[in-house]
């Protein structure tokens, strides 16, 4: 089997997530779910029962590192789950690279957003405000004005462009 059925296997999964992450704003559970048990599945037909514990083990350091994000509300359970997913056939170790990937491409596509939207600037003048009322006021302004809404990621493409960063330069040996 080798390396080539599960890279193809997460290749497709990554790009349906991502599609359908920019299409309808979720990554739906069948897609997760099934890229998860054939992650898990290639792994323990090529390993026996060290391949079931490595994509175990990927899966759940997949959902750790994204689940303190969801629980503080500023992701979906579609993309934990996606990463869990990935690190079925990434393994614990290779996924952890592909978060950190996903997470400085996520930071630099958050920003972009933010400036195409023209939140940079609403972010600029409520910090400008903010300052200023504490600066002549001495104390911290509560606010109980309406956050607008912000725009929302999508965040499988982002996962996607890390897992295949991380995986490109572990197959090249640099990392």
């Amino acid at each position: 089997m080798g390396t080539f059925l599960p890279l193809f296997g997460l290749a497709i999964g990554l790009v349906v997530a991502a599609v359908t992450d920019v299409r309808k704003g979720r990554i739906p559970n069948w897609l997760t779910g099934s890229l998860a048990v054939f992650g898990i599945g290639v792994n323990s037909l090529e390993y026996g029962w060290d391949g079931f514990l490595f994509g175990l083990g990927g899966l759940i350091m997949g959902l750790v590192c994204l689940i303190f994000f969801y629980l503080k509300g500023g992701m979906g359970a579609g993309d934990v789950k996606l990463l869990g997913a990935i690190g079925t056939i990434l393994g614990p170790g290779q996924v952890v690279f592909a978060f950190a990937f996903a997470a400085m491409l996520g930071g630099l596509y958050s920003l972009a957003l933010l400036s195409n939207q023209g939140g940079m600037r609403h972010a600029w003048d409520r910090m400008f405000l903010l300052l200023s009322t504490m600066k002549v006021t001495r104390t911290i302004p509560v606010s109980g004005a309406p956050i607008p809404t912000e725009p929302k990621l999508r965040y499988a493409l982002v996962l996607g462009l890390g897992t295949v960063i991380a995986k490109t330069l572990f197959y090249y040996d640099v990392l």
